[in-house]
């Protein structure tokens, strides 16, 4: 498997284009649990390929931070219980999210004595570029103009360490000036119904993409980045 990795801050971020890389052994999933295996085998092609490389990713960025052998990996969302919620370690002490755009999958990870959850997002670019609005959001975010590339993936990005997923009213999302966030290079991104800003960045990811991540710091916490 090809992947990049970079580090921002205390996060891990890796990526990899599932479509230009080797499957990694089914065994990578057995590491994550059972429920992880049973997801896989009820998969196919292309969908069951980039699953098994977006784990694979993980449980190598993973292993970077810990020394922990049981990485059980849960999906069950926590208002429904179907398994499409926010992904989350039962044992192993670090928060994880994981993004797919088109073939390309990206994932993040930081320790919980850093962050108490962490989101990423990745983006293909439009043809208009990064800045281009995003127009076919338009009705997300009236009565306000619709974000460009970098700000939905920003927003996404977000929404995923908060947790609650696109229930909230995107209208009302507030994106703050660079520097207004926790430290430097993080943004606040200021979500309805939640007291504290969560903390994100556009970071560098793979050519045609715009990747992102976000993290709620654990209290007291700093992260120069």
């Amino acid at each position: 498997m090809t992947a990049a990795l970079t580090r921002f801050g205390a996060l891990r971020i890796a990526w990899a284009d599932a479509a230009a890389s080797a499957d990694p052994p089914v065994q990578v999933l057995e590491r994550l649990g059972p429920a992880q295996l049973h997801r896989y085998r009820a998969m196919h092609g292309n969908a069951a390929r980039r699953f098994l490389v977006g784990r694979a990713l993980l449980v190598s960025v993973i292993d970077e931070m810990t020394g922990a052998e049981d990485l059980t990996l849960s999906t069950l969302c926590e208002r429904c219980g179907g398994n499409h919620g926010r992904p989350r370690l039962e044992r192993a002490p670090v928060a994880v999210s994981i993004s797919y755009a088109g073939t390309m999958v990206a994932v993040a990870a930081v320790p919980h004595v850093d962050a108490v959850a962490v989101g990423v997002d990745l983006e293909a670019l439009t043809p208009g570029g990064a800045s281009q609005p995003l127009h076919s959001l338009d009705r997300l975010f009236l009565p306000h103009s619709p974000p460009d590339t970098a700000g939905w993936s920003l927003i996404e990005a977000a929404v995923k360490a908060d947790g609650r997923g696109l229930t909230i009213d995107l209208a009302d999302v507030v994106v703050g000036d660079v520097g207004t966030g926790t430290s430097r290079r993080w943004r606040a991104v200021r979500l309805p119904g939640r007291f504290d800003a969560v903390d994100a960045a556009v970071v560098g990811g793979p050519p045609g993409f715009v990747l992102s991540a976000a993290m709620v710091p654990a209290a007291g916490e700093r992260h120069p980045a």
